[in-house]
This record gives C-alpha cells, sequence and structure tokens, in this order.
C-alpha cells in the first residue's frame, strides 16, 4: 500500500503547518507540498516533493497535480491535507486499519472537530451549505447523509481518476462539494473513521470589511464556476449565494456587498 501525503500552503511555512506539524513531520513518506504562496520557501527534505504556484493555481489543480504525480509514480492511494488542520498521534495507523477493513471502499476520511466541541465534518449539506453539528457522524456512510471535506480524506488514485478528478476552475469554496458530488456516481459510500478526530481551525469572523471583500469576490467566482447539473442545483447556488450576501451586509452595515452580488454574479449568470 503506497500512500502519498498531498498538503497545500497558502501563505504560510511548512513546518509552520498544523497539518505538517502533526502528521507528517516525522514521515518518512512521500510527501507532496503545492505551495499556492506569492514567494517559493526552501525545502531540503528528500522525502519532499516541493511545487510553487506563485499565480494560486488553487486546490483543484493542487490535488489534480499531486494525483498525476502519485498515478506516474505508482502510488495507490492519495491522503489531502490543507495547512490547519491538527491530527492526533497515530492516525496513520487507523487509516491503513481502515483501509484493510474495508477493501471495497475508495474513500476515507477523518471526523473534524471545532475547538468549541462541535463538528463540521462528515456533515449533511443541504443548498451547498452546511452547519456545525453537536452529533458525530462515522462508520459506513452514504453520500446522501453526509459528505466529508477536502482535508483528511484518502482517496484511491485509480477511483480519483474515474470520477474526473477535481474541477480546476472550482479554485476554493465549494471544490470539494463538487469533487464529491462527481465521487458519488460512481462510488455512493465513504468511511468515516471515528478514532481519527482531527481540530479543524474554523477562523472567527474577520472584520476589516477590506479584507472581506476579497475573499466574498472569490467565494463569488467559485460559486459561478460550479457546475449545474439539476434544476436544484441553480437554486441551491442562489440560496446559499444569497445567504452570504445578506449576513456580510448585516455583518458590516455595508451594501457593498449587494452590490458587488449584482456584478460579480447576478449579470455574469
Amino acid at each position: 500500500m503506497k500512500i502519498i501525503y498531498v498538503i497545500v500552503l497558502y501563505k504560510c511555512k511548512l513546518e509552520n503547518s498544523k497539518s505538517y506539524q502533526s502528521l507528517l513531520q516525522n514521515s518518512g513518506g512521500a510527501i507532496f507540498v503545492y505551495d499556492n504562496s506569492p514567494t517559493a520557501q526552501e525545502v531540503h527534505k528528500e522525502n519532499i516533493i516541493y511545487i510553487h504556484d506563485s499565480q494560486n493555481g488553487g486546490l483543484g489543480v493542487a490535488y489534480n497535480k499531486a494525483a498525476q504525480y502519485a498515478r506516474c509514480n505508482h502510488f495507490d492511494w492519495l491522503l489531502l491535507l490543507d495547512q490547519d488542520t491538527t491530527f492526533q498521534e497515530g492516525a496513520i495507523e487507523y487509516y491503513i486499519k481502515a483501509i484493510n477493513e474495508f477493501p471495497d471502499i475508495k474513500m476515507f476520511a477523518p471526523i473534524h472537530r471545532i475547538s468549541d466541541g462541535r463538528y463540521i465534518s462528515p456533515t449533511h449539506y443541504i443548498c451547498k451549505g452546511s452547519r456545525p453539528s453537536r452529533i458525530m457522524k462515522f462508520g459506513l456512510l452514504n453520500f446522501k447523509e453526509a459528505s466529508p471535506i477536502n482535508s483528511g480524506i484518502m482517496v484511491d488514485v485509480n477511483s480519483f481518476y474515474k470520477v474526473g478528478c477535481y474541477d480546476e476552475e472550482v479554485t476554493l469554496d465549494f471544490s470539494d462539494i463538487r469533487f464529491m458530488e462527481k465521487f458519488r456516481k460512481l462510488y455512493p459510500t465513504f468511511y468515516a473513521i471515528k478514532e481519527v478526530v482531527c481540530l479543524q481551525d474554523f477562523s472567527i469572523e474577520e472584520r476589516n470589511v477590506d479584507k472581506l471583500m476579497i475573499r466574498y469576490k472569490v467565494f463569488l467566482y467559485c460559486a459561478l464556476a460550479c457546475k449545474r447539473e439539476h434544476l436544484k442545483d441553480y437554486f441551491s447556488y442562489f440560496f446559499v449565494t444569497v445567504k452570504r450576501t445578506l449576513h456580510l451586509v448585516w455583518q458590516t452595515h455595508s451594501l457593498s456587498f449587494m452590490k458587488v452580488y449584482i456584478t460579480n454574479y447576478v449579470l455574469r449568470k
């Protein structure tokens, strides 16, 4: 069983990444680092493949490049990571145990918990969005009842390609939603490992309007880039973007978000 660990960075040194510190720092396995930061960093370890993308191609490009490397070098599994996930000691052993126990399953996921004790993955999605829950969902799950986020999913490399990889134009928001929508068409179930409970950074709400606007524009761009396969998809993306817009207007007391929503989303649909 050959596993390649894939971590995507943005304005973060590899050694400062919580995912790297908790899971990969002492690993002798192959680590594929895709750095979307404006400036490259020096990485000297022999087991690390480092790619710098100053243009910030996004998560889809990063994960697809890693999958391409994995397939060319005969890896069996991809473990996809972001930079802000803290794993407990011995997590990899639980992944391997689960893979051996369920050889027909092509995706394994951890449990993601935030600081207040609620769980954010796997969770049930409604209209392309979800809310933290006090209920932990684990074991063999159908994608109709719950879905995992990107960080921490272990995916079979061949299955990754069979479902069509990540949508590269969906650079950040909704990237996991789109991938899971494609994945479940061929593989309707995944396994959530109850022994692997990660602590996920869940940033407090930003108050700076300029920073909020930059992030909001990325959110709208990604929503526009998502493929609509059914009529309900049109409604879902309308609902989730309106909800975010109204929340930001209420939070900042600024109608600028409404104006941007009309010019950057409604008029471009």
